[in-house]
């Protein structure tokens, strides 16, 4: 099997257990056996844990803006934008792999450029949805957007998925109906 491919199978393994674990549960054992591998063949291609815990969330993150960018942007309409945003925030894998970044981040600064690229594409994600609810998305509603999210998506993972899906549409539709009361009337075109 090329070298690739044995990399690509650990890093699938090891994204597998971030996701369903936590980073707690990351460990060369338990992702050797999990990728068929024998521990001195993952330590080859990841020397140490921390090799493999910046691979892992390295690989996590660029999953984690593709499920954003799929639940926030292709629904064509505002509403449907919200029931995807609330439904993505309730999935307890993703919000397994956010915690697990801002604690590697929290424990090693090296991790923090991870962190922050999760946290520009979330902002990205957030701006474009407020501008397809038809605000202008000041950089204050947009750091808000993205906090909530973060936070209802923890509540979520501690309530389960059907009480935090019910939550997270609440709050967000809220959210958006008072961001719209707050915005100025618009002036009509000029011609």
């Amino acid at each position: 099997m090329p070298a690739t491919d044995v990399r690509e199978r650990v890093l699938a393994a090891a994204v597998e257990i971030l996701r369903t674990q936590g980073l707690a549960g990351l460990t060369q054992p338990r992702v050797a056996k999990a990728a068929g591998v024998s521990q001195s063949h993952l330590t080859y291609y990841f020397p140490t844990r921390a090799d493999l815990t910046r691979a892992v969330l390295e690989t996590a993150v660029e999953g984690q803006i593709a499920n954003l960018g799929t639940a926030m942007s292709e629904a064509a309409d505002p509403p449907e934008r919200l029931a995807r945003l609330a439904q993505a925030l309730t999935n307890a894998q993703n919000t397994r792999v956010l915690v697990s970044l801002v604690l590697a981040a929290d424990s090693d600064p090296a991790f923090r450029d991870l962190y922050q690229k999760l946290v520009t594409a979330m902002r990205e994600r957030a701006a474009g949805m407020l501008a397809g609810a038809g605000l202008e998305p000041t950089p204050a509603q947009v750091a808000l957007l993205h906090a909530l999210g973060t936070g209802l998506a923890v509540m979520s993972a501690a309530l389960g998925p059907e009480a935090g899906q019910a939550v997270n549409a609440t709050v967000l539709k809220e959210l958006f109906r008072l961001l719209a009361a707050d915005a100025p009337a618009r002036a009509p075109p000029t011609a």
